[in-house]
């Protein structure tokens, strides 16, 4: 429940530019320096949102002891981002320049909200789910909800692009606003995330503290790969509103169509493969489970080959529905690997010294590489479609003087247009999107994904300290107050702990809020 919201409200600040720029005319070239601020900052913010959420500001109003550290930041930022996203359907103006402006403005502030909300999510799991088997089988129940909440930003998008009209318009912002809140239902959950935890453990400097965890050698490669996958993906799924519009020529409801029979049919492939990975990562297995994701990953880079075969024997765009298939199929896999060895890295730092927890901090991290690596697609996007000539007329302020009769035939000749006016650069530009820089990003997130060193007997060490850590403490029938005494405890030192195996500390190693069978249960 607690990803619907947030990916609903992803789905929306990340396509609703293209709206912009497609339906409502706006100016790509001051929607280009727009983006490029959005993008500086959306992936910085996750950065501060990690710092934020372990120093734990909202403490004052929100008891650590009852409320953890990540549900207050995410109960307050879940409203803020649902009326944040509606307003961005609510433009004041259709000028060109005033959307943009207003783009900019809404678009900055679900950048943070958002990065809450992602880090608030990632940092929990992997302090309420211990086990890498906990942890596989939440990351299939997190495929369903990320599609439902991918669903729930897109459909209403896709139904604006149909037939762009203020009415449409509010209707999309209302509906957003609703959607927006669903997630409120996961907080109790979240509020599970009381591991103990001792303050001076970890380094007090902001820089400092980002040095010293992305200088692990794991994660500097797990981050990497995590750049390489938000650029895949980021440019799967925006450049295919335009391949259909630009390459295959469709507009209006058939572009809606078609875009809707690619997700149904991408979803439905995605859920025919989550229970083989969910059995898959479930269970120990001697084999190195980085080169088999590496292996079922390398399968996607059939697909410009397929593209390129099936371009005339298929009707088109189908040629291009078989091609986001493919992808997408390579990828499932890849969600549970990413999820699960971040869980792992953290853990080995958990380890490392007594104590000390510090999952915000990674996930603000990785995060902002996955964000930088989204936005530097996005931008190099709109930056070679609008060097390639791509201009566009608002085809609903055009035919809005038309009468109603004749209205649905000026918008479908103005549409017809728009892609007839084109340059040919821009189509070739699209082409080359998806023949050639997909697929190099997906064989380097291959190869980064068969090099990773975490495996075999180091991995085995990793889950020995996890079952002495997290094993149920007898004689305690209370478990929290067992958690806020360990944290009274570990905040009135002078000093942290010295670094020793957690063996060897059992004063210090963390009290599991509840036992991992009983949190099992529970879905964030």
């Amino acid at each position: 429940m607690s990803l619907i919201s947030p990916l609903a409200c992803a789905s929306v600040f990340v396509l609703v530019k293209d709206i912009y720029v497609l339906e409502l005319a706006a100016d790509i070239q001051v929607m280009a320096a727009a983006g490029v601020v959005v993008a500086i900052w959306g992936p910085t913010s996750y950065v501060l949102a990690g710092y934020c959420l372990e120093k734990g500001f909202l403490s004052r109003w929100f008891p650590w002891e009852t409320w953890g550290r990540r549900a207050p930041w995410y109960l307050t930022h879940c409203i803020g981002c649902a009326i944040c996203t509606s307003l961005l359907y609510f433009p004041p103006s259709w000028d060109p320049v005033v959307l943009c402006i207003w783009y900019l403005i809404w678009g900055c502030c679900c950048a943070w909200l958002l990065a809450v909300q992602f880090t608030c999510f990632e940092s929990a799991r992997a302090e309420i789910y211990p086990t890498k088997e906990e942890r596989s089988e939440t990351e299939s129940f997190c495929k369903v909800t990320s599609g439902i909440g991918n669903a729930l930003g897109l459909l209403p998008q896709l139904v604006v692009a149909a037939n762009m009209t203020r009415l449409s318009l509010s209707l999309a912002g209302a509906s957003f606003l609703l959607v927006g809140l669903i997630s409120l239902a996961s907080v109790p959950v979240l509020r599970q995330a009381r591991q103990a935890f001792n303050q001076d453990a970890m380094p007090t400097c902001f820089f400092w503290e980002y040095l010293e965890v992305i200088r692990q050698p794991a994660f500097a490669l797990l981050c990497m790969y995590r750049f390489f996958d938000g650029a895949v993906n980021t440019l799967l799924v925006n450049g295919a509103l335009y391949y259909y519009t630009f390459v295959s020529g469709l507009s209006g409801s058939d572009r809606s169509l078609y875009i809707t029979v690619t997700g149904i049919a991408q979803g439905f492939v995605t859920m025919s493969l989550l229970p083989v990975w969910t059995i898959f990562f479930r269970k120990k297995r001697p084999t190195n489970i980085n080169k088999v994701c590496a292996g079922a990953c390398s399968m996607g880079l059939v697909a410009p080959i397929a593209l390129y075969f099936f371009h005339g024997v298929l009707a088109d765009p189908f040629d291009f529905l078989v091609y986001f298939v493919l992808i997408g199929a390579s990828f499932t896999g890849q969600t549970y690997w990413s999820a699960i060895v971040l869980c792992w890295v953290v853990d080995e730092d958990c380890q490392a010294k007594a104590g000390r927890r510090r999952e915000a901090i990674f996930v603000g991290c990785i995060s902002l590489i996955s964000s930088t690596g989204r936005a530097t697609a996005s931008g190099i996007l709109l930056t070679a479609l609008s060097a390639a000539g791509l201009e566009v007329s608002n085809c609903a302020a055009e035919c809005t003087n038309v009468d109603r009769d004749a209205m649905s035939k000026c918008r479908e000749e103005c549409e017809i247009q728009n892609f007839q006016s084109q340059d040919p650069a821009v189509a070739t530009c699209i082409q080359f999107f998806y023949f050639a820089v997909i697929p190099s990003c997906q064989l380097i997130a291959v190869v980064l994904t068969y090099i990773f060193p975490i495996h075999s007997h180091r991995l085995e060490l990793i889950y020995k300290n996890q079952e002495e850590i997290y094993k149920p403490m007898t004689g305690m029938s209370d478990t929290p107050k067992a958690t806020k005494a360990t944290h009274e405890v570990s905040t009135v030192e002078t000093a942290p702990p010295a670094p020793a195996p957690v063996e060897t500390a059992p004063e210090a190693v963390p009290q599991a809020p509840q036992a991992p069978q009983e949190t099992s249960k529970t879905t964030l």
